[in-house]
């Protein structure tokens, strides 16, 4: 609470540029909170799913696999729908279906954290801005007063260097932000592409009328 009675006098001292980052800086927390949210909602058993999957083929229900994964949430299940669609196909149908369902999640990813990445480069320019052109200011305005020393000096630069500071506060956490997403990102299209490939497998074994290996379905489910 005490700090809060100080913003407005921060804000106005930082000038132009304090409103940019204080725009900057409810974008990104905005952005981040989003997909935050986002990660959470789309987490999905994967080991599980290929199992049940797995129960659904070697039964030679198809429709069953297909309506199992309509009634689940998440990306992983739209990949492998997008396969089950196409199982009369051949196995490079049924690849290139779970590949192009594995880009359209990815663009999904990848929402918001590139903007989260920007205002992680363009915050501390927009503080380095701010105080060069609040420093301008000042000993513009002292030629123009004729005041001298060094404590007329001092005042204007740290009152310059608000925003310097303000940049550098909303960068770190957006630096943070961003390579964790993308780390969640690279993880999650990884997950994706390896129970894509498990499930290909397992199509192309029932198609040859071959047990599935225990290596793709474990006998028991946890």
């Amino acid at each position: 609470m005490i700090l809060i009675k100080y913003i407005p006098d921060v804000m106005n001292k930082g000038g132009v540029t304090m409103w940019a980052l204080l725009f900057c800086s409810v974008l990104m927390l905005a952005f981040a909170g989003e997909r935050v949210y986002f990660f959470i909602r789309i987490k999905s058993d994967s080991g599980s799913i290929i199992q049940k999957l797995a129960r659904f083929l070697s039964l030679n229900d198809v429709k069953g696999a297909i309506d199992y994964l309509r009634n689940l949430s998440g990306l992983l299940p739209r990949v492998l729908e997008a396969g089950l669609l196409r199982y009369d196909g051949d196995k490079e149908d049924i690849e290139a279906a779970m590949a192009n369902g594995i880009q359209q999640q990815a663009s999904l990813l990848e929402r918001h954290v590139g903007t989260i990445g920007t205002i992680a480069v363009i915050s501390p320019f927009l503080g380095l801005l701010g105080t060069i052109t609040g420093m301008i200011s000042s000993f513009s305005e002292i030629a123009a007063r004729g005041l001298t020393g060094p404590g007329v000096i001092a005042t204007g630069v740290y009152e310059a260097l608000y925003t310097t500071a303000a940049g550098l506060i909303i960068a770190i956490p957006a630096v943070i932000f961003h390579n964790y997403f993308r780390a969640r990102i690279k993880e999650t299209l990884t997950d994706m592409e390896i129970n894509a490939n498990k499930l290909l497998e397992i199509i192309v074994f029932v198609k040859k009328g071959k047990a599935i290996p225990a290596a793709l379905v474990p006998a028991k489910e946890d």
